[in-house]
C-alpha cells in the first residue's frame, strides 16, 4: 500500500509541479520500465522526481523525457553541483567573441550570451560543457553551439575553440558529430585558419 501511495504522490507532483502530461508521463514511465528493465515502480518515479526537481533548478529547457532515463539522471547528479555554481557574467561579456558567429549552408555558430546559456546547452545536450564556463572566463577556449539555420533554438552540437581553431565537438550525450556536421566544422576552421582571436 505504500508503494502504491508513493507511487501516486510522486506522479502528481511531477504533474503539478514540473508540469508534466499525465497521459505521456504514464507512457514514458511505462516504457522505461520495459527498456531499461526496472521492476520497482516506485524507485522510477522517486528518480525522475529526483531528476526533475534538480534540471529544473538549472533550467527550464531539460528533456522531460529522456530516452535513456538511468544514464541521463547520472549524468545530472555528476552536473549538479557544478552547475550551481555562479559565475561573473560580467567578467564572462569580456570574453564574447561575435566574429565566431557565422553560417555555412543549413548551419549557423552562435556564441552564448551568458553563462546561462552555457548550462541551458549542458542541459539540453547532457554533456559537461558547464565546467568550461570557468575555461572561457579565463581565456583559455571559447564555447559556441552549431545549430541549423531554420532551428536556432534547438541544440544540436557543442563546441569548443583554441586559437581559432575547433578542437572539439560532441551531440548529445558526448556522441559524436555527423558527416554534414563536419563538413560544416572543417568550412569553419578553413575561414578562421589564420585570423587574430580579438577576444584573447
Amino acid at each position: 500500500m505504500n508503494d502504491i501511495y508513493t507511487y501516486y504522490s510522486f506522479f502528481n507532483k511531477l504533474v503539478n509541479e514540473y508540469d508534466y502530461n499525465a497521459k505521456d508521463l504514464w507512457l514514458y514511465l511505462d516504457r522505461i520500465k520495459t527498456f531499461e528493465a526496472v521492476e520497482d515502480m516506485s524507485f522510477l518515479i522517486r528518480e525522475l522526481c529526483d531528476y526533475a526537481n534538480m534540471m529544473n533548478q538549472l533550467s527550464s529547457k531539460y528533456d522531460k523525457y529522456p530516452r535513456h532515463f538511468l544514464t541521463t539522471h547520472k549524468i545530472a547528479c555528476r552536473n549538479y553541483n557544478r552547475m550551481k555554481k555562479e559565475f561573473s557574467e560580467e567578467l564572462f561579456k569580456k570574453r564574447i567573441n561575435k566574429q565566431y558567429e557565422c553560417s555555412f549552408g543549413d548551419y549557423i555558430f552562435i556564441y552564448p550570451d551568458s553563462t546561462q546559456d552555457i548550462k541551458d546547452e549542458a542541459t539540453m545536450q547532457n554533456n559537461c560543457v558547464a565546467s568550461y564556463i570557468d575555461k572561457v572566463i579565463d581565456g583559455e577556449c571559447h564555447i559556441l553551439f552549431l545549430r541549423k539555420r531554420n532551428k536556432p533554438d534547438e541544440s544540436l552540437v557543442t563546441i569548443e575553440v583554441r586559437n581559432n581553431h575547433i578542437v572539439q565537438a560532441r551531440r548529445r550525450f558526448n556522441d559524436d558529430v555527423t558527416a554534414e556536421d563536419q563538413k560544416t566544422i572543417d568550412a569553419f576552421n578553413k575561414k578562421f585558419a589564420n585570423k587574430e582571436d580579438k577576444a584573447a
